[in-house]
């Protein structure tokens, strides 16, 4: 595996690549480093389907509200490294702050349709700009063929979507299943900073999205939501930051089931002062 830091010298290298080889496909996948076996499960999407695989590992911090979850995110990167060669990543683009943002960089605030003011973006103000900044500028550099992306950031998958759409580029987006603990739990990067035994409890949170799946037929998305809200609440420890329904293309708020595939239940929850998103396509 290539271990490249520049942007000017992964660009030059990708331009050399497809002169070489007629046709090339690229798939990239952007990361915030930590890597688990979520993220491992978009690189081997991406090694399955592509002739050249591409991870970054950048934390963004035009991205974070909070300077002091910045400062916390785990940075783990002699063990990503290894994980990545294990899996037959081809290239880890490593880049500094100026590498990503160069001096004449300006912050775009791209029109992100409303995506970027709703559920999460509520919470947390110009994140999605942030994320969309950071993306545009990673596809400027890699131009991938693919990129690839986990439904556990629900709501990113939606803003990449219209990223791509808004700039015209020739991407397809790859949205891979969530991927959870053994006991249930989403998996991410924050879930290490997570006791033993909380890491097993929040499985509470997947049981509840489950049990709401299956109530809608019978109680409809308002009454189930609110039993999901009240199943999480009532569990030592836990508050629902939010918890909602919301429409799979727009993420407006929902309260009529509207067939397969076009509502999704959306939620983070605080659990011992760890923020944990999960999500389900009813």
């Amino acid at each position: 595996m290539h271990i490249i830091k520049s942007a000017q010298k992964l660009s030059h290298y990708l331009s050399v690549l497809r002169i070489e080889i007629e046709n090339v496909t690229v798939g990239f996948t952007p990361t915030m480093g930590a890597l688990h076996v979520g993220h491992i499960s978009l690189i081997n999407a991406s090694v399955e389907n592509n002739d050249i695989t591409i991870c970054s590992i950048f934390v963004n911090p035009t991205q974070f509200g909070d300077q002091n979850d910045l400062d916390k995110y785990p940075k783990p990167i002699e063990k990503d490294i290894a994980l990545l060669i294990e899996n037959k990543c081809d290239i880890l683009f490593l880049p500094s702050y100026e590498d990503v943002y160069p001096k004449e960089y300006e912050q775009k605030e791209f029109d992100l349709a409303g995506l970027d003011f709703k559920i999460e973006g509520a919470s947390r103000p110009g994140h999605f700009q942030g994320v969309s900044n950071v993306i545009s500028r990673f596809f400027e550099i890699i131009e991938p063929t693919n990129a690839y992306f986990g439904q556990k950031d629900y709501q990113q998958t939606v803003v990449v979507k219209r990223l791509i759409k808004i700039l015209k580029l020739p991407v397809i987006l790859n949205v891979e299943p969530i991927k959870r603990e053994p006991h249930g739990l989403a998996m991410s990067s924050r879930n290490i900073r997570l006791s033993e035994k909380g890491r097993k409890n929040a499985a509470f949170i997947n049981e509840a999205l489950k049990q709401l799946k299956e109530d809608v037929p019978s109680l409809g998305i308002t009454a189930a939501v609110t039993k999901a809200k009240q199943f999480i609440s009532a569990q030592k420890g836990a508050r629902v930051d939010y918890l909602l329904a919301v429409d799979t293309t727009t993420l407006d708020s929902v309260d009529k089931y509207k067939g397969k595939g076009q509502t999704a239940v959306v939620t983070v929850v605080e659990y011992e002062g760890v923020r944990l998103l999960d999500n389900i396509i009813l």
